[in-house]
């Protein structure tokens, strides 16, 4: 047989095998996915749950950090290479201390061995402790990621002995490193400073030890080692330059800069104070309530007794938990205080403040001024930040605090992929590295399915769900990264070749209780409450509405273990145009509300909310372009509410109305009735009881009824990190990112999109304190069919995301995920 003929056969040979593959593994490909399964030696961190544990930094975050002395990291450095000729050159670098970075903010394990720096092309260097410290050099100089670089000396070749070194007058590091070499580069001191042996320039010979081989550019991650056996790789290529992953052998800790604690929930209070010398007085005191901070905004880990406030000398002390979260009789509680009386120093910003228990306790002496570290305990043998070395700006929280990463866990209670429904699962993977994923489908009277898939680091895939289970189905689903991976996971439903749809977020947690404000059984509309229990027993679910008149007892009902059910409210309500739900069940289980109207030409869906609040933020409005914009209140409580309206636009901020909300009762806000015609409406609401609070959306409206429509739940507070999972900029689709800042200060907001090629990174956005920011994301990214949404602010800020189709002939709207 001929050469030709022979490679010819082997090809042939070689599709025939691989057709036999495909059709023995039983598995259909999608788009974006694969089916190969993910490492069995993988295990989730214990303490963050995800796998491996990680910090993201964004640039300005690692930019913002400065030294202990209020400096930028940096100096003049010798560098020699370690290549023939052996060039040595002598510069001025100023960066982030890695030391500092890893050692104080991140936190590296008491058994960590080696840091491994890794660029954008995957090439790498494995540093040792000492030079991940400053590699013993004589004059103290620190190994730095630079930023920032002086003019490069050329040879001197007049140089005294290495002791002379450095032998080349400083120039001033004032150029930024450009994406070819930045944003961040490594540099490492020379342990022995001066040209190397063998570089024949220098006489006599230098005794310089090498360090420019190491001096990695572009780096986009570092790796603390040892690592877990199966850690799947990082792909630095798929980190934007803005970014910095550390992963690996790294604790749990949590900073804070000094003007992100006063953009929480500032809170002003008179404290009495009595010292040691039984002198007394009162002081106005402004500042973050310690247990809020530790409840509310990082929430603890089971275990969790004591706190203690470490000051910038070292000092410290403890403080039970009850004596954290505990109120004296004028309802004051631990304050960490930017305001005592006056502003602080900026070399003490911030101190704690204890008010009397009694009133003979001398408290004054429990104020820890300059406070730098807040230690969660009990901590155990793990490290602790070493708060003489934490510059003032910022605070580190350490030890029983949560992780407040990205949940690896997401329910979706609604789906159905007969009567004209197409179902889609979308899902956004913000991992540095391929995420295994696995899916059940609960599918009403058939036994559960389940689908295993993977999705590239920092991309956006979407599954067709009618293309996995088939037509004709009810089905509720569950989604899980393995082993701990986060993962980002929406819903969107199309019918009537996509004349209709909506979209909702899924669920992170089950509850026993749920609360759906929003609901509609006249004029057209239809509501259905949608149920699914993905537990191993059966759940007995007790259904009760609450309308204009209060409250009406709904069906009971039997829900079996890893199932899902429907449940139609009209069959209660008959014709009702105020309709809420509340949902109370013996089992955990997850609660969706489904309208349609207009003979289902359109229609929207929201999640339950397991709990109340007296205060609630809603992104999005419009008053404008034949839009109408509504306020949903339900108060299931036994007491009236009185509520505050309070509008926000591009403007700024305007009173709206004060209502008088029943107990167990349910009423509805027009928007335009103070806004008249406005194209940005925020809404925030204040209330006196706890409640619930929806907003919903309709547009395009006819004498056939109601056009297109949205609905979303209120969040409680704004955050600093924002993500969210569905968005589409072509096939005629528009996606619009809507923010709120409720706050008294200014939110420059960081966003990366996630698409199906990868991370595309927008230019910073300002959101105004007080105003009411939309942005196209088209404008950014281009036409995308896949795109997931992360955000990063330097105050807290409400995002929700508004998707529109078909020239609006409908919508949805999505708050996605909210964190600190």
């Amino acid at each position: 047989m001929v050469r030709k003929e022979w490679e010819s056969l082997k090809k042939r040979l070689i599709m025939f095998l691989a057709v036999l593959l495909f059709i023995s593994s039983g598995i259909a490909f999608l788009a974006g996915t694969s089916s190969k399964p993910a490492s069995a030696d993988v295990k989730a961190d214990a303490v963050s749950g995800a796998s491996p544990n990680y910090r993201t930094f964004k640039e300005h975050e690692l930019k913002s950090i400065r030294n202990v002395a209020g400096g930028v990291e940096g100096g003049h450095y010798t560098c020699s290479k370690n290549s023939d000729p052996f060039t040595y050159f002598e510069q001025d670098w100023s960066g982030v201390g890695l030391s500092y970075l890893l050692e104080q903010e991140v936190g590296i394990k008491a058994d960590t061995t080696a840091i491994k720096i890794i660029a954008d092309d995957n090439y790498s260097v494995t540093l040792t402790l000492d030079e991940m410290r400053g590699n013993s050099n004589a004059r103290g100089l620190k190994t730095i990621l630079a930023y920032l670089k002086g003019a490069q000396s050329a040879d001197n070749p007049n140089a005294p002995n290495p002791i002379g070194a450095p032998w080349v007058a400083p120039v001033a590091a004032d150029q930024t490193l450009t994406d070819s070499e930045g944003p961040f580069r490594l540099v490492i001191p020379q342990q022995v400073e001066g040209p190397d042996p063998r570089n024949t320039v220098y006489s006599p010979a230098g005794t310089g030890t090498p360090n420019w081989n190491k001096a990695v550019q572009r780096v986009r991650a570092i790796e603390v080692q040892p690592t877990s056996t199966g850690v799947p790789p990082i792909d630095p290529a798929s980190i934007p330059a803005g970014e910095l992953v550390v992963y690996g052998n790294i604790l749990n800790r949590h900073t804070f800069t000094v003007d992100q604690l006063k953009s929480i929930e500032p809170f002003t209070g008179t404290y009495h104070w009595k010292n040691k010398s039984a002198v007394e007085g009162d002081s106005v005191c402004t500042g973050l309530q310690l247990d809020y901070l530790i409840d509310e905004v990082l929430g603890t880990q089971a275990g969790a007794t004591d706190v203690k406030l470490i000051a910038s000398d070292a000092y410290s002390k403890s403080f039970t938990m009850n004596e954290v979260r505990a109120a004296n009789a004028n309802g004051l509680k631990m304050l960490l205080a930017w305001y005592i009386d006056a502003d602080l120093t900026a070399d003490g910003p911030i101190e704690s403040v204890k008010p009397q228990a009694d009133a003979a306790e001398t408290n004054k002496s429990k104020w820890i001024r300059n406070l730098r570290v807040i230690e969660v305990d009990p901590i155990g043998t793990d490290p602790v930040p070493d708060a003489t070395l934490i510059p003032s700006d910022r605070i580190i929280v350490c030890g029983k605090a949560d992780a407040g990463n990205v949940p690896n866990e997401w329910y979706l209670a609604e789906g159905c992929t007969g009567f004209g429904f197409e179902e889609w699962i979308l899902i956004g993977n913000p991992n540095s590295w391929k995420t295994h994923v696995l899916i059940d489908y609960m599918i009403e009277g058939a036994a559960v399915q389940t689908q295993e898939l993977e999705v590239d680091p920092r991309s956006r895939t979407s599954i067709r769900v009618n293309s996995v289970i088939g037509d004709g189905k009810n089905v509720s689903a569950r989604v899980e990264g393995y082993h701990g991976d986060s993962l980002l996971v929406e819903r969107a439903m199309y019918w009537n070749n996509k004349q209709g749809g909506h979209c909702a977020s899924g669920v992170t947690s089950l509850s026993n209780q749920w609360y759906l404000a929003e609901g509609c059984t006249a004029g057209g509309f239809e509501t259905w409450v949608l149920l699914q229990n993905p537990g191993d027993t059966a759940a007995n679910v007790n259904i009760t509405y609450m309308n204009k008149d209060g409250e009406k007892a709904g069906p009971a009902l039997s829900l079996p273990a890893k199932s899902r059910t429907t449940i139609n409210a009209a069959s209660t309500m008959g014709s009702d145009w105020n309709v809420s739900t509340k949902i109370d069940s013996d089992q955990p289980i997850i609660a969706e509300r489904a309208m349609y109207w207009n003979d289902k030409r359109a229609g929207h869906d929201g999640t339950g909310v397991s709990s109340l609040s007296n205060q609630w933020y809603l992104a999005e409005g419009c008053t404008a372009g034949g839009f109408e914009t509504w306020v949903l209140l339900q108060n299931p409580g036994d007491a009236a509410a009185n509520v505050n309206i309070t509008y926000m636009n591009a403007d700024g901020v305007k009173a709206g109305p004060t209502v008088t909300l029943p107990a167990k009762s349910r009423t509805t806000i027009n928007a335009a009735d103070i806004m008249g015609n406005d194209w940005n409406v925020s809404t925030k609401i204040d209330s006196d009881q706890p409640i619930i609070a929806e907003r919903a959306m309709y547009w395009d409206n006819t004498a056939s009824g109601k056009g297109g429509g949205h609905c979303e739940n209120g969040v409680t507070h704004g955050k600093f990190r924002s993500f969210l999972a569905e968005g589409c900029t072509a096939g005629g689709f528009e996606t619009w990112a809507l923010f709120q800042n409720p706050g008294n200060m200014d939110a420059t907001v960081y966003i990366t999109y996630l698409t199906g090629d990868g991370a595309v990174e927008r230019e910073p956005l300002l959101v105004p304190a007080g105003k009411r920011v939309s942005i196209s994301e088209k404008n950014d990214i281009g036409e995308t069919y896949d795109v997931s949404f992360q955000a990063t602010s330097t105050a807290p800020v409400v995002i929700e995301r508004a998707v529109y189709w078909n020239n609006k002939l409908d919508g949805s709207c999505s708050q996605g995920l909210a964190a600190w």
